[in-house]
C-alpha cells in the first residue's frame, strides 16, 4: 500500500474504495432481488439497484472534481460482506426466513456504506471541497433511507412471518410427538385390557380340558 501523506490523498483513496464497493453491489443486488420472496423486499432491492448506479456515478464525479479517476482498486470490506450475503442466500430455502437473512446481509452493507459516506463527506468539507461534499451527502442520505426501508420491511412483515414459520415447524413436531404418545398409550391400554381376558380364556380352556379328561376316565372304569 502506498504511503498516504495528506487527508486529501486519503479522501481519494476512500472514494476509490467506494467506487468499487458500489460496483460490487450493482452485481449482487439483482441476485438478492431474485431470491427475495416478499414482493416489497424484491421491489426495495430493485429500487436500490438504480440508486446504487447513481451513487457510483456521483463518486466518479467527485473523483473528477478532485482531478482523479477510479483506479480499479478492490474494496475488500464489500467483498467480504457480499461473500457473507451469498452464504446466507444459499443456507436456506425460499420463504420469510431467507428474506430475514437477506435483510441482515443488506443492512450490514448499508451500515458500512453509511459509515464510509459519512466519513468521506466530512473529509471533503475539511479540505474545502464543498461540491464534492454535496455529492457525497446525497449518497449518504439515500443510503440512510434505504436502511430505514429495510428496517420497515423487516419489522412490518418479514420477521413476524419468519417467526411463524418456526412456530409452525415446532407445532407439527409437537403434533407428531403427541400422536406417537397417544398411539403408544392406546396400544398399552388395549394390551392391559386384553391380558386379563386372555388369562380368563386360558383358565376356561383349562377347566374344560380337565372336565373332559375326568369324564373319559370315568367311562373307562
Amino acid at each position: 500500500m502506498a504511503t498516504v501523506t495528506s487527508l486529501r490523498e486519503h479522501l481519494v483513496e476512500e472514494l476509490n474504495d467506494l467506487h468499487n464497493a458500489e460496483q460490487q453491489l450493482i452485481e449482487a443486488l439483482p441476485q438478492m432481488a431474485q431470491r427475495a420472496a416478499s414482493r416489497e423486499l424484491k421491489a426495495a432491492f430493485k429500487t436500490h439497484l438504480a440508486q446504487t448506479r447513481t451513487h457510483q456515478r456521483r463518486v466518479t464525479q467527485a473523483l473528477r472534481q478532485l482531478g482523479e479517476k477510479p483506479d480499479g482498486s478492490t474494496c475488500e470490506a464489500m467483498e467480504g460482506l457480499i461473500e457473507e450475503g451469498e452464504h446466507l442466500m444459499k443456507s436456506g430455502g425460499p420463504g420469510a426466513l431467507q428474506d430475514a437473512m437477506l435483510i441482515t446481509a443488506a443492512q450490514k452493507v448499508e451500515h458500512y456504506e453509511i459509515a464510509s459516506y459519512g466519513t468521506v463527506r466530512t473529509y471533503a468539507q475539511v479540505v474545502g471541497e464543498r461540491a464534492v461534499a454535496k455529492l457525497l451527502e446525497q449518497n449518504l442520505k439515500e443510503e440512510k433511507a434505504a436502511d430505514k426501508k429495510l428496517t420497515s420491511i423487516a419489522e412490518g412483515s418479514v420477521n413476524k412471518r419468519a417467526g411463524q414459520e418456526w412456530q409452525g415447524r415446532i407445532g407439527v413436531g409437537r403434533v407428531l410427538e403427541r400422536g406417537t404418545r397417544w398411539a403408544g398409550s392406546t396400544v398399552g391400554a388395549t394390551a392391559k385390557r386384553l391380558k386379563p381376558r386372555a388369562h380368563a380364556a386360558d383358565r376356561s380352556r383349562a377347566r374344560r380340558s380337565t372336565s373332559r379328561s375326568g369324564r373319559s376316565r370315568a367311562r373307562r372304569r
